[in-house]
């Protein structure tokens, strides 16, 4: 088996070279391109045990980048949109971009109110923004009347609604705290304790 070949050539990827890479990886479990191919192989051969040879790879390899590139590199790659012959022709770069922009700008004749079609979210969506993509995925968090409120909710929502959250203190205090009334045979009497308690011990 050909290592180099098979990097150079992925299509001959098939059942034969994944019983060979994986015995490669039971001589040397730490050697990263085998590593990396034979999970090419799995993915090619759509492959059951892909998902579990990943969650492997994904602490064995060093620069989890190149997995990321091997799986869903398909999924982010931009496609040029050629616009008639003048895109063709020139190769200005910026023109084409502008041209392609500007071909994406919905027309003012169109429906403003037509919902886009939803493309359906992929796992890497997840990466990017999560909760967009539980968003796009559950439909969106909807509130279940059903669901009994918490000790102390409504308490919350006032604070929350009312004065937008701000507190505003007074210059008079609303409650002083009151204090038991000490008389000065108490204080003495606590303090001749200590005292004697202090000259016992002397």
């Amino acid at each position: 088996m050909d290592v180099i070949e098979l990097i150079h050539h992925p299509e001959h990827l098939d059942r034969d070279t994944l019983y060979e890479l994986r015995s490669l990886l039971a001589l040397y479990p730490y050697y990263q391109t085998a590593r990396l191919l034979m999970l090419q192989n799995l993915y090619l051969l759509h492959d059951p045990t892909f998902d579990e040879e990943l969650r492997r790879a994904a602490i064995y390899i060093t620069d989890r980048r190149v997995l990321f590139q091997m799986i869903e590199a398909a999924h982010y790659q931009l496609r040029k949109v050629e616009s008639g012959a003048k895109s063709q022709e020139s190769g200005n770069r910026t023109l084409s971009l502008i041209d392609n922009f500007l071909e994406s700008m919905p027309q003012e004749g169109e429906n403003k109110n037509e919902k886009k079609k939803k493309r359906k979210p992929t796992p890497a969506d997840a990466a990017v923004d999560y909760v967009a993509y539980l968003m796009e995925t559950e439909g969106g968090y909807e509130q279940d009347n059903n669901v009994p409120e918490m000790k102390g909710q409504s308490l919350i929502d006032s604070f929350i609604n009312s004065d937008k959250g701000r507190i505003i203190l007074s210059e008079e205090p609303q409650y002083t705290p009151q204090l038991p009334e000490t008389t000065e045979n108490d204080e003495n009497a606590s303090d001749e304790g200590y005292f004697t308690e202090t000259l016992a011990r002397i």
